[in-house]
């Protein structure tokens, strides 16, 4: 409603009423453009090229209050949300840093107390981060300085989409988001309060790219904002859970069984008692208003009882399903991962469809999270180390572990890993990192429980050396050793024959 509505409603009220009706009769004779254009409105503009960055992939006609929303409420679009974060971070992308050993300890100690605001370490972040760029398209990470604090004073604030200053615009700022003349970014802008709290203003700050780190997953060539994963399915989602509740109150419905008595006119009209409340029918003959099992009710002449015949429920089960596989494709999970079901598939066929999903899960982490994300707040780390003087100044390597897939036949997976390395097709080092283990990390803590093994004199079953393994020799190599003696005897004797 605008200001002329809202001015005719005041002068006359009726007029105001009619005014609203009519926009909204114009509103569901609209075509709806929704399945295609990402909402009503007009269709994405996929042919454009104008030079702007955003040309170069569809406009966002979904808002981000609609996926906050949806994420919020829909029950579907949080498992889905909940089955990546747990595939992609876990419990954290861990880094093993190499160099000496007061970096990797000052590295492990500024782990935990990375967080601009305090409440998260690094792998909590990561998880922050995660679910921000999925959900909402994009987050930033901005390099920030504490005071007065021991060790490295690097740390990192978090901005999600809704920080962007996306008012902000002029000669060479877009969204939030200043330019070159090449178009690549040299400063974003945020807002220094979340809209909505009392202190709110439009008051921004100015961040250099060098000290920014805009993740989200780009698509097309010159991408400059990130899309939520849930763009796509939305509308579907919705109808989803529309259709759902839709069911319920079918069902509601017709779980009611209504009874209707009849009662035929008398010779001089209408019945006198037709209509009137209960406590003025005469006491002799009380209305039946209800049933109870077991029970013979005699009609007076000429009355009739008849029942409503309510709607059959069913049938949403296999359009819920459709909508959903659909659904889960749009996102990038699969269909068990998004509601949980597992009736429809076997042990082979799950494990054939997790295949997949974990190359989507490692396209996202070893492309886009660790090169944009990961390795720059490394960067970050030694640089501070190296100008607070904290260790020496050269470059580090660094080696990002994500947290391994559960396997789900342990033994048949152990037993086929053993037989490639034994042929030479696979190697101790990939198989350990597929798990999400550190090859040096896992030898040394091996070499150190054997040696305390043994210093404590214990062994057990599952340990590379048994008891005694070392110190006896072999009863083959002994038989062996016999043998051979044996027929150099023989071979001496012939010869002196």
């Amino acid at each position: 409603m605008n200001w002329i509505d809202r001015a005719i409603g005041y002068v006359s009220p009726v007029a105001g009423m009619r005014r609203q009706a009519a926009r909204a009769l114009l509103d569901r004779r609209a075509p709806p453009q929704g399945r295609r254009g990402f909402g009503r409105g007009k269709r994405a503009p996929f042919g454009i090229n104008t030079g702007n960055p955003d040309d170069a992939r569809p406009k966002q006609y979904v808002s981000r209050e609609r996926i906050l929303r949806l994420v919020a409420e829909n029950p579907f679009a949080r498992k889905a949300l909940s089955a990546l974060l747990n595939s992609i971070v876990g419990w954290g992308i861990t880094g093993a840093p190499g160099g000496s050993k007061a970096l990797r300890t000052a590295f492990a100690e500024w782990i935990k107390v990375c967080d601009f605001q305090g409440r998260r370490d690094l792998y909590g972040l990561q998880e922050l981060w995660v679910r921000s760029m999925l959900r909402d398209g994009e987050v930033f990470i901005a390099k920030r300085w504490r005071n007065n604090v021991e060790g490295i004073p690097l740390r990192l604030q978090t901005f999600d989409k809704g920080m962007l200053a996306t008012w902000k615009v002029g000669a060479s700022i877009e969204r939030g988001i200043e330019y070159d003349g090449d178009g690549v970014p040299i400063a974003y802008h945020f807002a220094r309060a979340r809209k909505g709290t009392r202190w709110a203003t439009d008051n921004t700050i100015r961040l250099v790219a060098d000290d920014v780190i805009h993740l989200f997953h780009d698509e097309y060539v010159g991408q400059s904002e990130g899309v939520s994963i849930f763009n796509s399915v939305i509308k579907r989602l919705g109808d989803v859970e529309e259709g759902i509740e839709a069911e319920v109150v079918k069902a509601n419905i017709s779980a009611c069984l209504v009874g209707f008595r009849y009662r035929t006119p008398t010779d001089t009209g209408e019945d006198e008692s037709i209509g009137m409340p209960v406590d003025n029918s005469p006491s002799d003959q009380p209305p039946v208003e209800e049933l109870v099992p077991g029970m013979v009710e005699t009609l007076d002449p000429g009355e009739q009882i008849t029942f409503s015949n309510p709607p059959k429920t069913g049938g949403i089960g296999d359009l819920a399903r459709i909508a959903l596989l659909a659904s889960s494709a749009g996102v990038g999970v699969t269909y068990e991962q998004m509601t949980g079901d597992l009736s429809n598939v076997n042990f082979s066929s799950y494990r054939a469809g997790a295949l997949e999903f974990k190359r989507t899960v490692g396209r996202l982490q070893y492309l886009t999270l660790i090169p944009v994300c990961l390795d720059r707040i490394w960067g970050w780390f030694l640089k501070a180390g190296i100008d607070f003087a904290v260790f020496a100044n050269k470059p580090v390597p660094i080696k990002w572990t994500p947290p391994p897939f559960e396997s789900i036949d342990r033994l048949g997976d152990a037993e086929a890993d053993i037989v490639e390395m034994q042929a030479g097709l696979e190697s101790r080092e990939n198989l350990l990192s597929s798990r999400g283990y550190d090859q040096d990390e896992i030898f040394e803590q091996i070499s150190t429980g054997i040696t305390k093994q043994k210093a404590a004199g214990l062994a057990f079953k599952g340990d590379p050396y048994e008891p005694g393994q070392m110190a006896q020799p072999d009863s083959s190599a002994r038989g062996d050793a016999a043998l051979a003696m044996e027929l150099a005897r023989m071979i001496r004797r012939a010869r002196a024959g």
